[in-house]
């Protein structure tokens, strides 16, 4: 395994020398890891000190985003070591680059970087992206316990949740749908959660009842909770319009705003719900937006 083909901005040889890496002897992927940890401690440094100068530090972070890469598919504890002690000393740059080079980690050992960088201020953004690159069912609770903890990481890791549940078994997809209903209590990532629960599609029966409570209260909140039951419902037409013409009038302009985006969405099950409730809402006198 040579170091310079693993650190090589030609992908070639870089994606060969990675994929020698799964059945190589454990003595030469340790031996690997303490020079790939030298490799990655200096290009930390180089793009700390670019940072400090305000100089571009493209090419550090690059270098430093492939050698954590190669390092989080070692396998060895002098890899996971190497990473936690970046993802501790590093400047914001820094670990950012980390969770940017973890996004699609699928190690025991790259995931616990990315679940070690959840409770990093600096880093809690982009390991909550990183996740949602390519989730999976363990790391549930932690993304949860942070959205719940923070506003602005409820907004960002809605889609992980519902990715995260979606990989998992039944008890995972319950509890991110149950959490992804309990947003639909407040105002803070309510257009998130919504987008999240249908990005999820297949049955899912806790919705009904929830959307049902939401069509009674007025503007967007009524306008969601029929698009929920569109979705994931089973009313007939009859008491589908009575739901949406019941209780306070809604606002057309509210409406529009929610589904007019819905009508064009790639997804023929989200754009098939949010016609029905453009209909319910009689809103044929509007120009629907063409696909």
């Amino acid at each position: 395994m040579k170091l310079d083909a693993i650190l090589s901005d030609d992908p070639r040889p870089r994606d060969d020398a990675l994929a020698a890496l799964a059945s190589a002897p454990e003595h030469e992927r340790s031996a690997l890891a303490w020079k790939l940890a030298v490799a990655a401690r200096d290009a930390a440094e180089a793009l700390a000190a670019a940072d400090e100068r305000g100089e571009p530090g493209s090419a550090h972070r690059a270098r430093l985003g492939r050698a954590c890469v190669a390092l989080s598919r070692l396998r060895v504890e002098i890899a996971r070591n190497s990473l936690l002690r970046i993802a501790d000393e590093g400047t914001r740059s820094v670990k950012s680059a980390l969770a940017h080079a973890l996004r699609e980690t699928n190690t025991a050992e790259g995931r616990a970087v990315l679940v070690h960088l959840l409770s990093d201020d600096d880093a809690r953004d982009d390991a909550i992206l990183a996740i949602g690159s390519a989730p999976w069912p363990g790391v549930l609770p932690a993304l949860i316990e942070v959205a719940e903890a923070d506003d602005h990481a409820a907004r960002l890791a809605t889609a992980p949740i519902a990715l995260c549940g979606a990989s998992g078994g039944p008890k995972e997809l319950s509890a991110a749908v149950d959490f992804l209903l309990e947003l639909l209590d407040e105002d803070v990532a309510f257009s998130e959660a919504i987008d999240a629960l249908l990005r999820l599609g297949g049955a899912l029966p806790a919705v009904v009842p929830k959307a049902r409570r939401l069509t009674k209260e007025p503007g967007t909140r009524k306008v969601a909770g029929l698009y929920l039951l569109a979705a994931f419902g089973d009313e007939g037409n009859a008491s589908f319009l009575e739901l949406a013409l019941s209780g306070t009038k809604t606002d057309e302009d509210a409406a529009r705003t929610f589904l007019e985006p819905l009508l064009t969405d790639a997804d023929e099950r989200i754009r098939t719900a949010a016609e029905r409730t453009w209909r319910a809402f009689d809103l044929s006198h509007v120009s629907a937006p063409s696909r």
